[in-house]
């Protein structure tokens, strides 16, 4: 199926990124899928600048890769012990930065985490990407925050990737659930941020994503 859609000019990397990245996330590009270059080029009418940048940045996020005498494909869907593997990365990040952001946490952060939990409602959280990127980017711009608020910019550059894996993820396995469980974890996050207690934020960080954890690579 080509994607007939127009680009503007501006952003026009982002742009590509995040039409590719809709494609893959509902699965229009298979996992394993090669990506012909000139053939996506015609199809979304930029030139190849452009979409080799975007290509670049889904690599960096791990949903597409570039390998010698391939060149680009969508990258394989992921068995349980890539997740398992990923989410114990995340807990060995998050809750310091959780921590850390505690004795940190300005106005503006606060406003953003309590947007994003507005927006990380259960009626978002299925079907495809379309509908779920509301869920995925509300949780991703929660997590971010955090992040953000810690001052650790690497650390956030790596979540960044990390939670992109996450949400890809989450479409390829079966069910979609825990939406009411994961409002909950969040809440009691940002509860402890909001005391600004470095030790709960830290708790409540890896009981979300323990459980978060197991409701997806049990």
């Amino acid at each position: 199926m080509q994607d007939t859609r127009a680009v503007t000019r501006v952003g026009l990397a982002e742009q590509v990124r995040t039409r590719l990245q809709e494609r893959i996330m509902d699965q229009e590009l298979a996992p394993g899928a090669r990506l012909n270059i000139d053939a996506l080029a015609r199809e979304m009418s930029v030139s190849s600048t452009p979409l080799r940048e975007a290509l670049a940045g889904l690599c960096a996020r791990g949903l597409v890769r570039n390998e010698a005498f391939l060149g680009f494909t969508v990258a394989p869907m992921p068995d349980q012990a890539f997740l398992r593997d990923l989410y114990e990365t995340r807990l060995r990040l998050e809750p310091w930065l959780a921590g850390q952001a505690a004795a940190r946490m300005t106005p503006e952060a606060i406003t953003r985490l309590r947007d994003s939990l507005a927006d990380m409602g259960a009626h978002v959280r299925s079907g495809p990407w379309q509908t779920h990127r509301t869920h995925a980017a509300a949780d991703e711009a929660f997590h971010a925050t955090i992040a953000e608020a810690s001052g650790n910019q690497p650390a956030r550059q790596a979540l960044a990737a990390l939670n992109a894996q996450v949400h890809a993820s989450r479409l390829y396995m079966t069910a979609q659930r825990g939406a009411e469980e994961t409002t909950r974890e969040h809440e009691a996050i940002l509860g402890a941020l909001l005391r600004r207690d470095a030790a709960a934020a830290e708790a409540a960080m890896i009981h979300h994503l323990t459980a978060s954890r197991e409701r997806l690579a049990p």
